[in-house]
């Protein structure tokens, strides 16, 4: 596995030098959480870069946004990328993405999640494909990882990262062995008394079961937790423009973040696609709340939601329980 990981990365650095110089460098200026004194955590959530091998436009938005990213004076605590990071799941697209990753982040703590598009959109086969996926995770990012589902704890918070566990598109299998160990790291995340942030590609009400049928046992597993305990839900795969649908949602009784696609092609100031180009999310916790924020991290701007009055595209959400002193 070592001479695996070891060839990965050097084929993914020769494709990087190249291509990232070509990409070029992103002159955007510095940035910060909204009050570096008192932020108890931070980090950076971006999905659906969907790097192909014949579109540069695609990778250049993307290594400028890696970079961005990079620019916040207080660091970055973890960077979560939410699927769909390929368009193909082809090798060349794995390098181009892991090897701008770690061009870019290398000393960063990175979680990936594993969208449809990362094993196939549907087609191919499943394992061969979610291997190819856990050796580049493995290599590019220092996990050892077996499924596409797991965690990690930073700081005292629980990062869940959740995974598809069949070839699918529209829908997110998860077998009764992930939704065991699932309830069990809930259980488990209580004690901390921090909020819990869970990943996923998918949004929760997409999730089947074993029997391949919708089931509300993820939603249902969620919303429990977050009625006495503070759960964040954050996911990908719908493209939904930020500006659109981009806050808070509770309907399921939860707060579920959906974040738009990373890298539409920027053709134009005045093109819609382009307004939504480079659109990702910072997560900023303080002692008594959560602070999401929209970021251009193309451009190197804190997103606005209102054009006419300059508001901010953030939101706040009041923890129920105080972060605990350390």
């Amino acid at each position: 596995m070592m001479i695996k990981a070891l060839f990965l990365k050097i084929l993914a650095a020769v494709v990087t030098v190249v291509m990232a110089t070509a990409a070029g460098v992103s002159k955007t200026p510095a940035y910060d959480v909204r009050d570096p004194e008192a932020c108890e955590l931070n980090f950076s959530i971006l999905s659906d870069s969907h790097i192909e091998t014949n579109n540069f436009t695609r990778y250049k938005v993307f290594t400028h946004a890696l970079q961005d990213t990079m620019k916040n004076k207080s660091g970055n605590d973890a960077v979560i990328f939410l699927g769909d990071n390929t368009m193909n799941c082809q090798f060349l697209e794995n390098l181009l993405f892991h090897g701008a990753v770690r061009k870019y982040m290398k000393d960063q703590t990175v979680l990936p999640v594993m969208g449809n598009h990362d094993i196939g959109n549907g087609e191919g086969d499943y394992e061969k494909l979610q291997n190819r996926w856990l050796d580049f995770s493995n290599a590019f990012f220092g996990h050892d990882l077996e499924h596409p589902y797991y965690y990690k704890v930073i700081d005292g918070y629980y990062f869940i990262v959740l995974g598809m566990e069949e070839q699918l598109v529209y829908e997110m299998h998860m077998t009764d062995e992930q939704f065991t160990w699932l309830e069990c790291l809930l259980e488990e995340a209580k004690s901390s008394g921090k909020p819990v942030f869970v990943f996923s590609h998918y949004p929760a009400d997409d999730a089947i079961d074993d029997s391949g049928e919708a089931t509300d046992r993820l939603v249902d597993m969620l919303a429990d937790y977050n009625r006495d305990y503070d759960l964040f839900y954050f996911c990908g795969h719908t493209h939904m423009p930020l500006y659109l649908f981009w806050s808070f949602h509770t309907s399921n009784g939860f707060p579920e973040i959906y974040l738009p696609r990373l890298t539409e092609l920027a053709s134009g100031e005045d093109n819609e696609i382009f307004r939504n180009t480079g659109i990702g999310i910072e997560v900023e916790v303080y002692e008594n709340e959560v602070l999401v924020r929209g970021r251009d991290f193309y451009h190197g701007e804190w997103r606005v939601d209102d054009e006419d009055t300059g508001e901010l595209c953030e939101m706040t959400y009041t923890l129920k329980n105080p972060i605990p002193a350390n």
